[in-house]
């Protein structure tokens, strides 16, 4: 789908100076988004477009070192509404220019390091690229080392000073404000970021593993190991069956601020499902056991993980409905079907919460049982042109957003050289 660019990453290598500054490669993005959101509850209806794109720059190689420049923009056109309550967070409402990325670049020797202005590849903290205008990005220093000849197994470390959320212009010493539901978002902390180590093994259509360590800085400790193996005795024609786990355990960091205290969460998560070079389906099952006396009463959050449009490995593919969303304790139950090819894509979702209650941030929150169900559907209209319609149906009693339902539109051109995804 959108994410098929079969240009190499590598940048071409050179032996003065000068070209090194001169033959690097431009590229870029022209896009636009339309959100909708209607709910029958007291919350304002949201409605936003926004149009905009960026402009990337990757440096030739010179001893292995390079460079990448990154700067984006989006417009409101005048459309957009002035009362923030009437906008989406997640796509600018008014416009924005920022430099998102500037940084140093070496590798060599199984290296891949970078420090300044960039994006991340992490499960807790990451770009969220394929779903925002402009994406979530970081300021600091850290990369990959190669562990194995061909590279499946790398070591991943990273120290983050600064953050840039989606829609605004500036880094700065806060989070995501995770998770961002109307009537539950916890407040961005301002702290001096966060440090990551990880493990990550993987295989297309292979195993795959990963291991992780994060310290939030004054807000908390987060440990996450996850794993997906294909059982491939039971493989029938081109259908591979496939079971998979997860765990994540958080705790007090140190020097914590408010609200975060007595933080005492266990996350267990398992899946089970089938696949194809198409087609993919899977159920998973996560359980957050309920803690009285603990933060939001055990209840999973990270702070640079989106509720909304979350990319973290949990209930994969949900846009507006998961654990990450809930500030509450409970159960969650997922079903996922996907279909995808080099032209189009189609992803079918229901998600079942049954919640129980939590203290919250604000004012306690009564266990609840929500519904929701999605679809995506995309389509590469030529290699560079790519159009997605996302459909959402929420069910909840709470009282402020009530049922809600919301439609995303999100036109991508790309132009310049075609690069792999996680260069754009």
């Amino acid at each position: 789908m959108e994410k098929n660019r079969s240009a190499s990453s590598s940048a071409p290598s050179v032996n003065s100076f000068s070209d090194w500054l001169y033959q690097g490669e431009l590229f870029g993005e022209l896009k636009s988004m339309a959100f909708f959101k209607e709910f029958a509850g007291v919350v304002e209806n949201k409605n936003t477009f926004s149009a905009g794109g960026d402009l990337q720059y990757r440096s030739a190689d010179f001893h292995g070192l390079s460079f990448g420049l990154g700067a984006y923009s989006a417009f409101d056109l005048g459309i957009n509404s002035n009362n923030p309550d009437k906008t989406e967070r997640y796509v600018p409402a008014d416009s924005v220019n920022v430099l998102g990325k500037a940084y140093l670049r070496y590798q060599g020797y199984g290296l891949d390091l970078r420090g300044g202005r960039m994006g991340l590849d992490t499960p807790f903290a990451n770009e969220g690229v394929g779903r925002t205008m402009i994406p979530a990005l970081y300021e600091g220093a850290g990369g990959t080392y190669a562990l194995t000849d061909d590279g499946n197994l790398k070591l991943n470390g990273y120290r983050i000073f600064r953050f840039k959320p989606y829609s605004s212009d500036t880094f700065y010493k806060g989070d995501a404000g995770a998770p961002e539901v109307d009537e539950t978002n916890l407040p961005s902390t301002d702290t001096n970021g966060f440090t990551t180590l990880g493990l990550r093994y993987g295989k297309l259509y292979g195993a795959r593993a990963e291991a992780w360590y994060y310290d939030f800085d004054k807000r908390a400790q987060l440990a996450y190991g996850g794993f997906e193996l294909p059982i491939q005795s039971l493989r029938f024609g081109e259908w591979t069956p496939f079971w998979g786990g997860q765990y994540a355990r958080e705790w007090d960091a140190s020097n914590q601020v408010y609200p975060y205290h007595d933080i005492d969460t266990n996350l267990y998560s398992a899946r089970l499902g089938v696949r194809s070079r198409k087609h993919s389906f899977y159920v998973a099952a996560t359980q957050v056991p309920k803690k009285e006396g603990a933060f939001l009463n055990g209840a999973f959050f990270a702070p640079y993980s989106y509720g909304i449009y979350d990319s973290s490995p949990l209930d994969v593919g949900q846009p507006l409905s998961s654990m990450i969303t809930a500030n509450q304790p409970g159960n969650a139950y997922v079903a996922r079907y996907s279909y995808h090819t080099d032209k189009a894509l189609a992803v079918l979702g229901y998600t079942r919460l049954d919640l129980d209650d939590s203290p919250g941030i604000h004012y306690a929150l009564p266990a609840k049982d929500v519904n929701a169900g999605f679809m995506i559907l995309g389509y590469n209209l030529t290699e560079r042109l790519h159009v997605e319609l996302e459909l959402d149906y929420i069910a909840t009693p709470t009282k402020a957003t009530g049922d809600y339902h919301a439609e995303r539109l999100r036109v991508v051109y790309h132009f310049g050289k075609m690069m792999p995804d996680y260069e754009y």
